[in-house]
């Protein structure tokens, strides 16, 4: 079982302080950190990574800024098939109630945390950079994500709905990650005016001793 933490300079303390060594106390072996020290941008970055992938299995892919639950690494293996997302939010415009397997049109959308075969990853690296996505979709927001170089996450979920809309995705409940930004600096790609937490992650626990330790760790 292979994950891929995708960041970028600014956030790489929080992933080796704090993700990777919470991945590694329950069990995970195979870590990749796909840091983006070119500063190619969130869209080109992604990609890039999804062309790098190789064989015919999947990868969990984990952004920067997100806490796992107590039993993440047990969930993952339990559900390590497919299309899967460990993440929703109602910020993100997702249909909280779509839970557990659905067609692909109603998979959750944010990366924070998705496992991906590997075989669509790099077919949908392929799509994005060779511009099949102009015939492919009539989504109005790719051009402008396109200039934008960011949206990995619409170019992965209309990738899905032009390629794979008969498939389906499992939209995985309670939600095995939450997302942390307001912790760790801030989103690096889009202002907020709210906090984007998961809906229906259940150690809100590990998010007051997260809170803590990053205290600790600043104030030295």
């Amino acid at each position: 079982m292979k994950f891929l933490i995708h960041t970028y300079p600014k956030r790489l303390w929080y992933v080796e302080e704090f993700l990777v060594p919470s991945l590694k106390a329950q069990g995970a072996e195979n870590i990749e950190i796909w840091n983006d020290i070119e500063k190619k941008g969130n869209l080109r970055a992604c990609m890039e990574s999804f062309a790098a992938r190789s064989g015919n299995g999947g990868t969990w892919h984990l952004q920067d800024d997100v806490i796992i639950c107590h039993d993440f690494v047990e969930q993952c293996e339990e559900h390590d098939d497919g299309v899967v997302f460990g993440f929703c939010c109602r910020n993100f415009n997702d249909r909280l109630s779509a839970y557990g397997d659905v067609y692909v049109p109603d998979a959750w959308n944010s990366f924070q945390c998705v496992r991906i075969p590997d075989q669509w990853a790099r077919e949908c690296a392929d799509w994005v950079f060779s511009l099949k996505w102009e015939t492919e979709s009539t989504c109005p927001e790719l051009p402008i994500l396109w200039k934008l170089n960011k949206g990995d996450d619409t170019f992965f979920h209309e990738f899905m709905a032009s390629r794979y809309s008969t498939e389906t995705a499992e939209n995985m409940k309670p939600n095995i990650v939450d997302h942390v930004d307001y912790l760790v600096g801030g989103s690096s790609i889009n202002y907020r005016d709210y906090i984007a937490r998961a809906e229906y992650f259940e150690d809100q626990y590990l998010i007051e001793e997260l809170a803590q330790a990053i205290k600790r760790r600043n104030s030295r």
